[in-house]
């Protein structure tokens, strides 16, 4: 476990998690301009400037992975 209780996932670590089906949610923190050029499918887009305003926006009970 890193930092903060943050772990450092690999990009095949998270590709495994999302083929497993675990309960997952993956947070795109760039600009919404760069999201609609290209993300990971079914990413929610919470640009990082606005995360702390809209927490409360982010699905509960599921493991959070931000990028």
């Amino acid at each position: 476990m890193g930092e903060e209780g943050i772990d450092r996932l690999t990009p095949q670590e998270v590709k495994a998690r999302l083929d497993e089906g675990d309960n997952v949610a993956v947070v795109d923190v760039r600009k919404a301009s760069v999201y609609a050029r290209r993300h990971i499918a079914g990413a929610i887009c919470l640009p990082i400037t606005d995360l702390q305003s809209s927490l409360d926006e982010l699905p509960s009970g599921k493991l959070l992975i931000f990028y």
